[in-house]
């Protein structure tokens, strides 16, 4: 069985593993869209159809890879199609089908190629789950933007949804806040991880998110929660131009180690992008201007830049993928708000 890293210590699946028939379901929910595929429709037809199974499963994946499933002792990767709704996966060849339960699931490793398997694949993604007491791993390569896709839509799914206690501001700077703790619910967009709050919010208790390209560092620690030992992901990021320091927490040990996953996975992706990007001084203050003004701001006049210079240093932020557009009105990418908080810290340290 090939071996994960990055656990937590496994906590026992909670749900129990689907039945033979919940499976054939989804699958003949699969089968059932190939013939209709096949079947001519109108536009407004296709539209409106959704692939779903008796039990109101939709597919929400389905792409052919080659997998190593279950642990495969032999490591010898097998062709087929990788299916998930938002409560399983499964993996299907013409002679065998695993099936993953999504709260099963304790580690999803992103582009870590396993020794093993290295000579069949270029980029692959690592799922860590549990089948009664015994962790198991299955591995799928394929190319790297379709493996990145189906982690995130993976990700999404171990974790959309999920009662969180959230303490934030927990600092500003250095300072500790007596901020009380509160229980939201939790959502990951590419950019963010958003906290929607609760169906009764306070004046304080607005629904909040954390710019992920805003990070600039997080740790794990544990915490005395309750007479109950918990695991709090302690996460340092730039709010409006303060870093301050969100502490989030989840019942689940599995699922603090996937969050925890996510966090370095889209860390690491924005700060490989700029890693070689070279920057002028110049440049950078249009950058950061861009950053800290609104569209009804002349960066031109405010910087005492020529429209000629302005023009030249946009289209080097733009050439560097740090901003949406060489032309104003333009946002900054995760990787320019990546640059320019990074730039903050050094300010404020």
């Amino acid at each position: 069985m090939l071996r994960t890293d990055g656990g937590t210590g496994g906590s026992p699946a909670e749900e129990t593993a689907p039945t033979s028939a919940e499976s054939e379901e989804l699958l003949e929910a699969y089968r059932q869209k190939k013939r209709e595929e096949e079947e001519p429709e109108t536009e407004a037809e296709k539209k409106r159809r959704l692939r779903k199974s008796k039990n109101g499963e939709s597919i929400i994946v389905d792409f052919v890879a080659n997998f190593v499933a279950g642990g495969d002792a032999t490591f010898d990767p097998v062709k087929g199609r990788v299916l998930m709704s938002e409560h399983r996966l499964i993996l299907v060849t013409s002679k065998a089908k695993t099936v993953v339960p999504v709260t099963s699931i304790f580690d999803i490793a992103v582009g870590q190629v396993p020794p093993e398997v290295e000579e069949f694949f270029d980029y692959t993604v690592m799922v860590g789950y549990i089948v009664g007491n015994r962790r198991r791993t299955t591995v799928i390569g394929g190319d790297r933007e379709t493996i990145e896709k189906f982690s995130l839509l993976l990700f999404r799914a171990a974790l959309n949804g999920s009662t969180t206690l959230v303490k934030h501001p927990a600092k500003v700077g250095g300072r500790v806040m007596d901020t009380p703790k509160r229980e939201t619910g939790l959502h990951l967009d590419y950019e963010s991880v958003v906290f929607p709050g609760n169906d009764v919010l306070g004046e304080s208790d607005e629904p909040f998110e954390i710019d992920l390209a805003s990070v600039i560092f997080f740790e794990v620690i544990e915490r005395t929660i309750d007479d109950e030992k918990r695991l709090v992901l302690s996460v340092q990021h730039v709010e409006n131009g303060q870093t301050v320091t969100t502490e989030i927490s989840m019942g689940s040990r599995r699922k603090m180690n996937i969050l925890g996953r996510y966090l370095r996975l889209i860390y690491h992706w924005i700060k490989s992008d700029v890693r070689d990007v070279e920057i002028e001084e110049e440049t950078l203050e249009v950058l950061v201007g861009l950053y800290s003004t609104g569209p009804e701001i002349d960066i031109a006049s405010l910087l005492d830049l020529e429209e000629d210079e302005l023009e030249h240093r946009l289209a080097e932020l733009f050439d560097d993928d740090l901003i949406t557009d060489e032309e104003l009105p333009c946002d900054l990418t995760p990787q320019g708000r990546f640059v320019v908080n990074e730039e903050i810290e050094d300010v404020n340290v």
